[in-house]
């Protein structure tokens, strides 16, 4: 196993997990406003009859493709809007932003065309910090739309323009002091283009203010409809906001590049922001939507100005997948990645959130994927470029101060799978292995194209043979009077939520399942069953019994379980007889002085964290060739899920290293032998109700019974924990391991004992 593949998949899982800021996004749409607007819209910038055009576009195909795998419905507008007319507002808004990793949004609120926006306020349901973005045009404009209702006649145009100026400033200065505001926006490039006159000229403004008094008086303005678009007026305005952005440290976003129809598209070149940029070097300049198409002017701008970044967002979604990469690459060859922030620029519908952000993700991918291969950046360069882009960027220009937070990798997973599958696929995964974990502690596994497991045996199963459940860890062979014989199958259905890549053996990907009955004429229930989840129920299978016990812990007790693994196994150079890799004990140094034993536990610990296992500790642990790796605590199902993963790592990649990792209970006769400990705690749900009666031991009497059922039952426990003759060679005086029946606290020659009110039970 090469570094490389490791580093391929740490790139992807950086790029697919860590958080996103939104640096420029607006509002979503109040209910009742989200039912007015379509949805398509989000995905454009035309409008009207032109809309009708855009759904014939590669973007909105694409934008219906990914929410249709997103809703699980078929690859139409029309179907996803019936699904969508299925949820509440805010079940959308919470489904759609969930899987986005969007830690913070800053919003533009100046796009308010309905009067139906959401406050930043009510974004919090979403996102853990919203901020605002002001937009200088829409503040000039209330205030020229006030200023122009109180005037009575034109022959007071200086004085107009005066208290224009004051009542402009003193917004500006409120908005720039407050907490909740982070930067300011200008749309210039809507109005008279980005060749803004850096000269102040108070005579020329105080005449284009009295204009348009005049003009306001001859015309039939709506309230809130003013549109500000004279040259002189906006380059004045803008000055001002600039000197004012200057004073307290904040930045001020510029549209540039593409718009709507109602736009001149070769003024919004960022270039023609040169003079202002030059003019103001302590302001800092943000060149907003990649300028597309002028992406390479802004990157130069950047490059060349320290004051100058670009904003990479609108692309996602607005323009094609080769188009957002060829945008990227084309930033990333001059522009320093310390300058690019992600955004959105989602709007209106929270689908433009969500469509942005994961082909954002995508993008990101395969253009860092791509330069590593072409030797512009290291795996550790590009990872740090991904980092800088997503979070690192904007968390320092906008001053958020935020600590990112990793998407958990459960809570990642969508729970019908399908996005999982169209990411395995994008890594090059192309068989899926279908484990089961069968009666007698044996982990087996049919492997399957990626193709077959999402087109048929999601839903339908995959067939296997009852027996197979019960087959003896010594051979495929069935004892005699177990319940099962040679006839029967059952269907092995997948549990999407534990399907992982394996990223030790890069074309896999693991899946564990539920056992299913299929009923065929040799079954005497054939015919004779309906199709209700319970009667399709294998009753041997391991998963169901043990997601029965912890619902029933939970709704009968009032008791929820988490469980901690540390796994002991041994590393062998030879098997026949056994050698181990090295001649150590307990947590020596010189253990990992052998340069292969420390490659293979650094290589075992980091592919199960790119499988989500998190690790505690690994050490090496009294014996020859002994080590352990302790990992989290998890609820009961997801732990048992995990140890499986974790022992098929061990194996696999020792083996890769031409070593063989062996968890047998007695390698070696004189030696310590391998357990795996558990360590179980449980919660009483509601505290209020806890009896305390002042028992000698300090616990209750849930936990009381707990320790006693253990004993109680411990040579039935036995049957499964200590399976092998071999077993009973480990479970010895003076071998660290308990060898009598009874309990004590924080003694490990005990079977069971326990810290305070954790109960730690050896398993072997």
């Amino acid at each position: 196993m090469t570094n490389d593949v490791y580093d391929r998949e740490a790139l992807f899982r950086i790029v697919s997990t860590f958080p996103l800021i939104d640096s420029h996004c607006h509002n979503l749409l109040t209910s009742d406003a989200s039912l007015i607007y379509p949805l398509e819209v989000c995905f454009s910038e035309a409008h009207s009859n032109a809309l009708k055009d855009a759904l014939q576009t590669s973007v909105l195909k694409r934008c219906v493709r990914h929410l249709a795998e997103f809703y699980n419905c078929p690859p139409t507008l029309d179907s996803i809007k019936q699904v969508r007319d299925l949820m509440s507002h805010i079940d959308i808004c919470k489904t759609c932003f969930k899987p986005t990793g969007i830690q913070s949004l800053l919003l533009d609120d100046g796009l308010d065309t309905l009067g139906g926006l959401m406050d930043v306020q009510s974004h919090l349901e979403l996102v853990d910090i919203a901020r605002r973005i002001v937009r200088i045009e829409s503040i000039a404009e209330k205030i020229l739309y006030d200023l122009a209702t109180s005037v009575a006649c034109t022959d007071q145009k200086v004085l107009n323009f005066s208290s224009f100026e004051e009542q402009l400033k003193k917004q500006f200065e409120t908005y720039a002091k407050s907490e909740s505001v982070v930067a300011f926006k200008s749309i210039a490039a809507y109005g008279s283009g980005l060749n803004i006159n850096c000269a102040l000229n108070p005579e020329a403004a105080a005449i284009a203010l009295g204009n348009f008094i005049s003009d306001f008086e001859s015309l039939s303005y709506k309230k809130g409809s003013v549109r500000l678009i004279n040259e002189v007026l906006i380059d004045h305005i803008l000055n001002l906001a600039i000197d004012i952005a200057i004073q307290h440290d904040i930045p001020i976003q510029f549209h540039t590049g593409f718009g709507d129809s109602d736009f001149d598209l070769i003024a919004s070149n960022p270039l023609l922001l040169r003079p202002l940029i030059e003019k103001y070097p302590n302001a800092k300049f943000v060149i907003l939507h990649a300028a597309y198409p002028y992406t390479r002017q802004a990157g130069y701008l950047a490059s060349v100005y320290s004051n100058v970044y670009v904003d990479i967002g609108l692309v996602f979604p607005l323009i094609p997948a080769s188009g957002q990469q060829a945008s990227l690459r084309e930033l990333l060859e001059i522009c320093p990645s310390n300058k690019i922030s992600f955004s959105t620029d989602g709007h209106y519908h929270p689908e433009s959130f969500y469509v942005a952000a994961i082909q954002g993700r995508e993008t990101l991918s395969k253009v860092l994927l791509e330069s590593v291969e072409n030797g512009e950046f290291s795996y550790e360069e590009a990872i740090k470029v991904a980092k800088q882009i997503m979070f690192e960027n904007s968390n320092s220009l906008y001053k958020l101060n935020l600590i990112p937070k990793q998407i958990d990798n459960e809570e990642y997973k969508d729970v019908s799978g399908k996005q999982r599958i169209v990411k395995l696929k994008k890594m090059g995964v192309k068989f899926v292995r279908i484990g089961f974990m069968e009666c007698s502690n044996q982990y087996r596994f049919h492997i399957v194209p990626i193709d077959r497991f999402q087109n048929y045996i999601i839903n339908s199963g995959l067939t296997n043979m009852r027996a197979n459940t019960a087959f003896p860890y010594y051979g495929d062979v069935l004892p005699e009077n177990i319940g099962v014989n040679e006839t029967g199958e059952l269907l092995l259905k997948p549990d999407l939520s534990t399907l992982i890549h394996l990223p030790y053996n890069p074309k896999h990907a693991n899946v564990q399942v539920f056992f299913e009955n299929k009923l065929t004429p040799v079954d005497p229930q054939f015919g004779k069953i309906d199709n209700s989840p319970n009667s399709l129920v294998f009753p041997l299978c391991p998963r169901t019994c043990l997601k029965n016990i912890i619902e029933s812990a939970c709704k009968d007790l009032g008791i929820t379980f988490l469980i901690g693994t540390e796994f002991e196994f041994v590393l062998l150079k030879d098997t026949m007889p056994p050698v181990p890799v090295d001649d150590t004990v307990y947590v020596e140094a010189s253990s990992f002085h052998v340069s292969n034993s420390v490659e293979i536990l650094d290589r075992i610990v980091e592919f199960l964290q790119l499988q989500g296992i998190e690790v505690e500790q690994f050490h090496s642990n009294g014996a020859p060739g002994k080590f352990k790796i302790v990992t989290t605590p998890k609820s009961p199902l997801i732990a048992a899920d995990k140890v499986v993963v974790t022992r098929q790592t061990i194996y696999d990649v020792a083996a890769q290293a031409g070593v063989k990792a062996t968890f047998v209970p007695k390698p070696f006769k004189e030696q310590v032998g391998t357990g795996a400990h558990v360590h179980l705690s449980f919660k009483e749900i509601n505290k209020s109700q806890k009896i305390v009666d002042n028992h000698p031991s300090r616990l209750s009497p849930y936990e009381r019974s707990f320790i006693a059922g253990v004993l109680h039952h411990i040579k039935a426990i036995c049957a499964f924990a200590l399976p092998t003759d071999l077993s009973y060679t480990r479970i010895v005086d003076n071998c660290w391991t308990g060898s009598q029946i009874c309990w004590n606290v924080e003694n490990r020659l005990i079977f069971e004992y326990f810290f305070f009110y954790k109960i730690m039970v050896h398993i072997v």
